[in-house]
């Protein structure tokens, strides 16, 4: 019987040797009772020889060597010489005698902090190519208003932006069915923009939305003459801006229609803004020609964005059709 118990008592501490998570146990004076090899293994990185009693190891990690670096002092997380990453803890267990002792298990989380310090890198990268396309944006923006008249350059502003939109989208993988031909069509379209004649906002705005795989839901009568034309105008600004800022996917356009005017709400299912937006570019634009053709414009920012236009209901409305 005695040896009997004796190669259980071997088989278990076998096992307890073979697990890859560190344990060890202590008394309630801190002397240790059962600790296997990994937890050995660390605390020679941290004392230079093997633990003792738990006093020493909290010490270390306290204050741990020159060559163990403490990525996360709450979370008690250390990369050691071998460059692999553990993660400490303490807690007291009890046995079915209602003894209680202390234990001590390090896991390691080597794969789990890379992939964490990778998407860091991933996520700086990714913001500094947004900022490049943002650039761009402006910087094409910019040469169209010198290079064409007020109508021509809107135009081309909205071309251009679905496309930086689109080519973003496939960049980052962001949109199911966008893919390296839809990118070369929607670039292709801008390039002869110049030579074919210009759709009107209507089809830019549905073509657009296509391309981006956005899709756009409309409540109420659609405006008559040049209110319609500005009420897809502000909507084309809008599928831009939710596509590029909030990642989204639906547009809800409601539309009632009073005695002298019509009223336009847009929204989208995207993220919302985290401030107040600041107007540039397309709504800047887009603000001066609903002012001109006698209406108003309100962007709301917070909690979520939308974005409501009054248009009158003069056949000029749309004051030159283009933004």
């Amino acid at each position: 019987m005695h040896r009997l118990k004796h190669f259980a008592f071997n088989a278990i501490k076998e096992s307890f040797d073979m697990l890859p998570t560190a344990v060890c146990f202590f008394d309630c004076s801190g002397g240790i009772v059962l600790c296997n090899r990994q937890m050995y293994r660390l605390s020679r990185y941290l004392l230079d020889s093997d633990m003792q009693y738990l006093g020493e190891v909290e010490q270390a990690l306290f204050d741990p060597p020159d060559d163990i670096l403490q990525i996360s002092p709450e979370e008690n997380i250390y990369r050691f010489p071998d460059k692999t990453v553990w993660r400490f803890e303490k807690t007291a267990v009890t046995d079915r005698y209602g003894k209680t002792y202390i234990q001590l298990t390090a896991a390691d989380v080597t794969g789990l902090h890379w992939a964490l310090v990778q998407l860091s890198a991933d996520n700086r990268k990714l913001a500094e190519d947004a900022e490049r396309i943002k650039r761009l944006s402006e910087n094409v923006a910019a040469v169209a208003r010198e290079k064409e008249s007020l109508a021509a350059k809107s135009a081309m502003h909205d071309s251009l932006a679905a496309c930086l939109t689109v080519t973003k989208q496939y960049l980052a993988g962001d949109a199911e069915g966008v893919d390296a031909d839809t990118v070369l069509r929607e670039w292709g379209k801008s390039i002869a923009f110049r030579d074919a004649v210009p759709l009107s906002a209507r089809d830019r705005l549905y073509d657009a939305a296509k391309s981006s795989g956005v899709t756009i839901r409309m409540r109420g009568d659609e405006p008559k003459g040049g209110a319609a034309e500005l009420m897809y105008t502000a909507v084309q600004v809008c599928l831009n801006n939710a596509i590029q800022y909030a990642q989204a996917t639906e547009l809800s356009v409601m539309i009632w229609e009073g005695g002298s005017s019509y009223t336009v709400m847009i929204r989208n299912n995207g993220k919302p803004p985290k401030k107040t937006i600041t107007e540039g570019g397309g709504l800047t634009n887009l603000r001066r020609r609903i002012e001109k053709s006698g209406g108003k414009m309100t962007v709301q920012s917070l909690p979520e964005f939308s974005l409501v236009i009054d248009i009158p209901k003069s056949e000029d409305a749309g004051g030159g059709l283009w933004l």
